[in-house]
């Protein structure tokens, strides 16, 4: 006999075990998330497109998704690729998926009613972060400008000139595939041959390396699916240089996390060497914190977005914000430092 749906809601999170950053720290919040009133259920992918039946037995289902790193691995980003990484490929293949998990949730949950936490139909779209930059520009939002030039004697002539540029791959994560360039100093995580990228289909051993004067391995650059950014002077402490991973739900700011890496560093990413200091927080005067969270609620306003961290930086003197990245599939700081799966599952308690 077919149990009938109940009118209570259930959380139902679909993530992979590898994902300690952010999946696994929701679910060892089961007890805290039952406490105020929801189902919880938890399901790795694999098993999401195996299962003939999900027992679920609330008319209401929030679905928030984590990233599929099976999926990814075995058909996105996975050892046979031959193209470069973070290309448009990448981006319709993760499309493709996308729909899949939809129509999957919804035949092993029919006639429920499904929230998706970021629709996948929608969102997957925004990991073309060209296209996501320039639709943030157009609406007033302040973004690193953009370089459009793609001809290596015209990049070299802005660097003579005192410009410096980031080369980022389109559909790229983790701070991988990035080439920074400046007049007397070229640097990339790609690994190369010579003047030739070797693929790496791993999250790991993207180091950055010298590459000045490597003009063939620019072009290919220029030729492919990048996007290229003049690079904003960032604001510092000491000898560090500071960002902040600022976490969102729709039109409120669930916390603000501050990063930083050596000055002489590419990026601020913890994949790369960055660290989370929330103590520096208390350096940043209060005006400049309410005008961060104020951008940051525009950018969520303008995407649409249910849930997000948006990466933000302030330059030298703090005067002016630029959003310079948004990520769907963010990870999640520390319990120990900041519960944000807690504070999130209060939040979407609180909107039901």
């Amino acid at each position: 006999m077919t149990q009938m749906p109940s009118q209570r809601t259930t959380l139902l999170a679909i993530g992979d075990s590898c994902d300690f950053d952010s999946f696994k720290k929701l679910d060892k919040e089961k007890r805290f998330i039952h406490s105020i009133g929801f189902d919880y259920r938890a399901i790795d992918y694999k098993t999401l497109f195996e299962l003939k039946q999900l027992d679920i037995f609330t008319q209401k289902v929030i679905v928030l998704t984590y990233f599929p790193f099976y999926y990814w691995n075995k058909h996105i980003e996975c050892r046979n690729y031959k193209g470069l990484y973070g290309n448009l490929i990448f981006l319709k293949k993760f499309e493709k998926f996308s729909k899949m998990l939809v129509r999957r949730v919804q035949k092993l949950l029919p006639d429920r009613e499904i929230d998706f936490i970021n629709d996948p139909r929608r969102t997957c779209s925004y990991r073309d972060k060209a296209a996501i930059m320039q639709r943030l520009d157009q609406k007033g939002i302040s973004v690193p400008p953009m370089v459009k030039v793609r001809q290596v004697a015209e990049i070299c002539r802005l660097l003579d000139s005192g410009k410096k540029i980031y080369i980022k791959p389109r559909c790229g994560s983790m701070g991988k595939g990035i080439t920074y360039l400046a007049k007397d100093t070229w640097q990339t995580n790609f690994k190369l041959k010579g003047q030739k990228i070797i693929q790496c289909c791993s999250d790991y051993g993207w180091k950055f390396r010298e590459v000045t004067g490597r003009k063939r391995f620019l072009k290919s650059l220029l030729q492919g699916d990048f996007m290229l950014e003049e690079a904003v002077s960032s604001f510092k402490i000491k000898d560090k240089k500071i960002d902040f991973r600022v976490y969102a739900c729709r039109d409120k700011v669930l916390y603000i996390y501050p990063r930083k890496n050596s000055c002489d560093s590419v990026t601020t990413n913890i994949s790369q060497g960055g660290k989370g200091s929330p103590a520096i927080l208390k350096r940043i005067p209060d005006s400049v914190l309410k005008r961060i969270k104020k951008q940051v609620r525009r950018t969520m306003l303008i995407l649409e977005l249910d849930f997000a961290g948006i990466d933000v930086i302030l330059d030298e003197d703090m005067r002016n914000i630029y959003v310079v990245d948004i990520n769907l599939f963010a990870g999640f700081p520390k319990r120990r430092t900041y519960n944000l799966a807690r504070d999130f599952v209060t939040q979407l308690k609180k909107r039901k």
